[in-house]
Order: C-alpha cells, then structure tokens, then sequence
C-alpha cells in the first residue's frame, strides 16, 4: 500500500511538471511569435520614433555584486539610437529604490551623459518597478503612442506584448535589441525568463492597466 501511494504521488509530480513546462513553452511561443517583424538588432531596420524607452537595470549584479553587462548592453543600445538619429529622447524607466537603495535611472542617466548624450534628451520615469508598469507608465503617465523599446530581446519581446495586449493606446511599437551577455548569470536569467512569460499573462488577466 505504502509502494502504491508513493507511485501515485510519483505519477501525480511527474504530470503537474510536465503541464507547468507545456505551459512554460506555450505562453514563449506566444510572445516570439507576437514579436516578428518588430524586434531587430541591426540598427538600420529601426524607424525613427521620437522616444526611446530603456528599460531599468542595476549597474551591479544584485548576486556578487559583480559589472551588470546588461546594463553596460543597454546603454550601448540607447546611445548608437540616439547618435543615429533613430529617436530624440531617452525615456529611462526603472526603480528608483532598486538593490540597496540604487537608482537605476539615475545610473543610467549618468552612463549616457558620460557618453555624451545631453541632459535634456533624457526622461526619468523611477516608477518603473517592473516591466509592465514601464510599459503602462510610458503610455499613460507621459502620453506617448509610439516609441522603440530598447533592451535585450527577450526582455524586448515581452515588454512589446504587454504594451499591445493592455488594452493601452498605442501604435507604431518597435524594439532595439542591446547586446546579450554570455556569462552563466545571463544563461540564468533566460531561464527566469520563461517563468517571467507565465507571470506576464497572469498579470494581464488581473488588468494591471488600473495600477496608479
């Protein structure tokens, strides 16, 4: 009987993780496919859109304290669209109180002004906590219909879904993918991305778009 009950519980684990991996799956395939044609890492393939959205980051990794090579990647990002031409502001949208009390637009204004991107063409939105509400902030807070996103891909699709499926009045929406880190660290956060997909489509099931 005990053998019995084990190999039940065995059987029952073994079918709750492969509907959680299904469901894994599914909702990445959604939002890649969501994605096409608006998403690129060639430079030239971006429209002009007069805002830029850079989405937050740290300048150190919260384990190890360690250089952030996403946030060194997406500065990159935002500086060659600005010097380009592709967009006239930079709206920075993050955590004002991130990883012990870190600003993370203050950090990213001061890396693109160090590069000579002028203060004035820079937007700190520090309400930014997490990505759904960079996307609600940039339409709701700030009025804007169209801009280019600007981060890693698979932090570019997403936040590409979530502005088009929140009921938001937006248009025109585009993305500049900034260079992926290869460390086992950037490895880890594809992995969290997966988990962060499922916890999208919760969120738009509970209407975030009513958050203040």
């Amino acid at each position: 009987m005990k053998k019995r009950i084990i190999k039940i519980c065995a059987w029952g684990a073994s079918a709750i993780a492969i509907v959680c991996l299904a469901l894994m799956l599914i909702c990445n395939q959604i939002v890649v496919n969501n994605a096409e044609g608006k998403v690129f890492s060639d430079i030239d393939s971006i429209k002009y859109n007069k805002v830029g959205l850079l989405l937050g980051t740290t300048p150190q990794a919260r384990i190890g304290r360690i250089t952030n090579q996403f946030f060194i990647y997406r500065i990159d990002a935002a500086e060659q669209l600005y010097k380009a031409g592709k967009i006239d502001q930079i709206l920075i949208s993050g955590d004002e109180n991130s990883l012990d009390g870190v600003n993370e637009t203050e950090c990213m204004r001061d890396s693109l002004m160090a590069r000579g991107v002028p203060a004035n063409a820079i937007i700190l939105d520090g309400k930014g906590y997490r990505t759904i509400y960079s996307v609600i902030n940039i339409n709701k807070v700030y009025g804007l219909k169209s801009f280019t996103i600007i981060s890693q891909k698979f932090h570019n699709e997403r936040a590409i879904y979530q502005a088009e499926h929140l009921g938001l009045d937006v248009e025109n929406i585009q993305a500049y993918n900034a260079k992926d880190p290869k460390s086992r660290r950037a490895y880890l956060t594809t992995i969290r991305e997966y988990f962060a997909r499922v916890k999208m489509f919760l969120d738009l099931m509970t209407d975030k778009t009513d958050r203040e």
